[in-house]
């Protein structure tokens, strides 16, 4: 049996494809999405909350601005939709959940980027909505099915996908189907065949049976060994055919036929063995020219990690093994190609270094779950890197038992790349002995994944990218009205963007050479009004018509459902019970509000005083720069303010994590290595404009702890708003620019603070209980060497003896992290 390099014959076409794969893989890396939700089921007028962690390859993806987030019914009928920006390779938001909800909705999330290629993999989840829950009729089984199968061999050749039961002795919904190792079946040789059994759910089903040719002879016996899932071997014969006698958990008795075995071609075998990946590539006895002479390429991440030429002129069997070192966790991919470079055979394999996870501590400091009782924890990374966390704590009766479960470990290094449902796919990373290894290798032959088009490659034809990368929002105008030759060359637009705040942005756009004018990196919420001229030509100002969009893609109404928004199974009981307890004491204390509020007038309402930051937050701060993670500095009768050089030496060591240096060259500020952004009475400004204003004419700071989504680009080094002095008067903002024309603009959707209360200082009403499902929910835990450890303090509610503590994230270098409590 021999094994080398490539060399000689096809080294040319094999170049091709290797360099082509590459580029690839550099031009054109798949973008990912995880999505962690404060709790997998809701009821109609609660908020959904969720957080977005984006990957590209093995790292947090530096490649889209914007994050897309809709609700779907089963139909695909989009019910909601919002667009978020990206910071740091994450996004957050929320939907507000109306009583017409149906009783499951799909939560679809992507990027433009994504939408480029197979959209197969844009991140869906199905949830269920508690207090409308139905039973979901066993005829919607088909849709639930997921696509399983491996890759489509040559021309001619049959792809590897599902067969299902066409004809059981017994009408059921439960499911076999077959997965030859590789591919297909070929007749006279020995194949690996995996199986896999299913419910009308799409759930695991225990089976076991025997596999008899058309003479009733007994030629293999099988089981399930793993939710579902077993393996066979069988060499089948020519003008023979097969079909599985077997009987499910129930002992309920099927037949379901096997797939047609090729009469000539190749099966690739593999099998996992420590530091190496051993492969086992077998051809027919007579065999045509092209099987003689045979190609591997391994590849990890969309690059070429190992190619081999395999000689079988004297051989019809070949064996070797990949080395793994330098390879980090995730699936390996190998294709064999025949003489041609066509593809005859393909396989994944799931390569476990154990490098993929880093150290985060969840550690109560007080926990109590009476009722309206103080929780206090401490959040500690114990790393140099950069971390990205999100946290949800909830009611563990409504969190438990979930049936769908997923994480950001199972999901970003598994499910993220493979087509169809994984059963309790965290499972799999629970440890790494050859028992969970071998259970793995049959979700890796029992599943679809991301495949290339040889042909394609072959060629030197790359993808049509019809969705460029994003920049965040962008300022859009087109002219309609004249004839683009009677625009001037360099025809300057002047554009403010004011919004609901009255804070404005001031643009100077420059017609670019298509006749458009185009600002991106912007950020902004809600909708802004937009005030424009021409400069200097009056001209254009009589008879063009300006047209503003802000860049981002418009998604259809309808969506084509994909047999990934799978039927969601029935949920445990208790939880059920649980969500429905906590609908009905929404709508009764609702009825309960009403009534208060009809007889106010009758009530004494003693209010509490306003401490001196909240007033001064109300004096001068508006939208975005109201409330918020800050620090604030009240410079009005601070006495140490007045000895400062500037605000910048005022501001050194007062804020954590911020690093300010001043000197002759003027003032440096970074924060999270990223610069702040800078306002002066809600203005962008540069470090200039405020270093010479005197410190006695500020009364206000507000130092806003990354990211500050009012910046442009997205904040990722905070923000510095400084406000000065007012005296006696008033503000000079209006609702409007006298004199020019008028526009409005659609920007991202506004951002939501999770209410927390706080009854150490809170007056509320007792007998109105605290029902809340989520009791704390924070979507951006940042940590660094500098700051690497978070004191998190939250209230329970009046209902709730058990909470779920749930944190998940990533840092700087793509290794992952998700710790579980129970706090009780």
């Amino acid at each position: 049996m021999a094994l080398v390099l490539f060399s000689g014959l096809g080294a040319g076409y094999a170049q091709q494809i290797d360099s082509m794969l590459n580029l690839y893989g550099e031009r054109y890396p798949q973008e990912k999405i995880y999505v962690h939700f404060d709790k997998p089921a809701y009821n109609t007028g609660e908020t959904m909350w969720f957080k977005s962690y984006l990957y590209a390859g093995i790292l947090p993806s530096p490649i889209s601005r914007n994050f897309y987030a809709e609700l779907l019914d089963q139909n695909g009928k989009v019910l909601q939709q919002k667009i978020m920006p990206i910071y740091e390779s994450s996004s957050s938001g929320h939907f507000d959940l109306p009583a017409n909800l149906p009783p499951t909705v799909v939560f679809r999330a992507y990027t433009t980027w994504m939408l480029n290629f197979d959209t197969a993999f844009l991140f869906t989840k199905t949830i269920r909505i508690l207090n409308k829950t139905v039973a979901v009729a066993p005829q919607a089984a088909p849709a639930a099915i997921p696509q399983g199968g491996t890759a489509k061999p040559a021309a001619g050749a049959k792809p590897g996908t599902a067969t299902t039961a066409a004809a059981s002795t017994v009408p059921t919904a439960v499911t076999l189907r077959f997965f030859p190792e590789g591919g297909d079946m070929v007749t006279g040789i020995e194949s690996v065949v995996a199986v896999k059994v299913t419910d009308v759910y799409g759930l695991p089903v225990n089976a076991e049976g025997s596999i008899k040719d058309n003479t009733g002879a007994t030629v293999a016996t099988f089981s399930t060994t793993h939710d579902g899932m077993g393996r066979f071997t069988l060499e089948p014969q020519s003008g023979k055919t097969y079909v599985a006698e077997w009987t499910d958990e129930k002992k309920q008795a099927h037949k379901t036929p096997l797939p047609d075995a090729r009469t000539t071609g190749v099966v690739l075998q593999c099998a996992p063995t420590g530091s190496r990946q051993a492969f086992i590539i077998k051809r027919s006895q007579e065999a045509p020219e092209n099987l003689k002479t045979l190609y591997l390429l391994g590849y990890f991440n969309s690059q070429v990690v190992y190619k081999a030429r395999l000689n079988l002129a004297q051989n019809f069997m070949v064996s070797g093994s990949i080395p793994l070192e330098g390879i980090p966790t995730g699936m390996i991919q190998m294709t064999v190609f025949d003489a041609d470079w066509k593809p005859l055979a393909e396989r994944i394999a799931f390569v476990n270094k154990e490098d993929y996870f880093f150290t985060s501590r969840v550690v109560p400091i007080t926990k109590s779950t009476e009722r309206r009782a103080k929780n206090t924890m401490v959040i500690d990374v114990p790393d140099t890197l950069r971390s990205n966390l999100s946290l949800a704590i909830t009611d563990a009766g409504l969190t438990k038992a979930d049936p769908d479960a997923d994480n950001i470990v199972s999901h970003m290094l598994l499910g993220g790349d493979l087509r169809g449902y994984i059963h309790n796919p965290y499972y799999y990373f629970t440890g790494n002995d050859d028992t969970v290894r071998a259970h793995l290798d049959l979700v890796m032959l029992t599943n679809g994944w991301r495949k290339f088009k040889w042909d394609d490659l072959a060629a030197g034809k790359l993808p049509v990218i019809k969705f460029p990368r994003e920049n965040y929002l962008s300022l859009n105008a087109t002219l309609t009205g004249v004839l683009q030759s009677q625009v001037p060359k360099n025809t300057q637009l002047n554009v403010f963007l004011q919004a609901k705040d009255s804070s404005r942005q001031l643009f100077f756009l420059t017609m670019d050479s298509t006749g458009k004018f185009q600002q991106e990196g912007l950020v902004f919420f809600d909708t802004v009004s937009v005030f424009y001229q021409f400069n200097n030509s009056k001209h254009l100002a009589n008879k063009a018509v300006v047209n503003f969009t802000n860049g981002t893609h418009k998604s259809a109404s309808t969506i084509k459902p994909d047999t990934g928004w799978r039927v969601p199974m029935p949920l445990d009981t208790s939880l059920l019970n649980r969500g429905k307890y906590f609908a009905s004491e929404a709508d009764r204390l609702k009825v309960e509000s009403d009534k208060k509020v009809k007889t106010l007038e009758a009530v004494t309402v003693k209010a509490k005083q306003k401490s001196k930051q909240q007033q001064m937050d109300e004096k001068y701060t508006s939208g975005l720069f109201s409330g918020g993670d800050a620090t604030t500095f009240d410079l009005t009768d601070d006495v140490a303010a007045m000895g400062a050089y500037n605000i910048f030496s005022y501001l050194q060591g007062r804020v954590a994590g911020l690093q300010i240096t001043t000197g002759g060259g003027g003032s440096q500020l970074q924060w999270r290595n990223a610069t702040p952004a800078l306002f002066l009475n809600e203005m962008p400004v540069d470090v200039s404009a405020i270093e010479n204003i005197p410190v006695s004419d500020i009364a206000y700071v507000k130092a806003f702890r990354p990211p500050f989504f009012g910046a442009t680009g997205g904040g990722a080094g905070g923000a510095i708003a400084i406000y000065t002095k007012k005296g006696g008067e008033g503000s000079s903002s209006t609702s409007n620019i006298g004199g020019l024309d008028k526009s409005r603009l659609t920007g991202y959707a506004m951002p939501k603070e999770f209410y927390s209360p706080d009854y150490s200082k809170e007056t509320t009403d007792a007998s109105l209980p605290d029902v809340r499902p989520t009791i704390y929910w924070a979507p951006y835990i940042l940590t660094d060497k500098n700051n690497h450890k978070l004191t998190i303090t939250f209230y329970n509610n009046d209902v709730s003896k058990r909470l779920r503590v749930v944190l998940e994230g990533m840092n700087e270098e793509g290794q992952l992290t998700r710790v579980e409590k129970i706090i009780e």
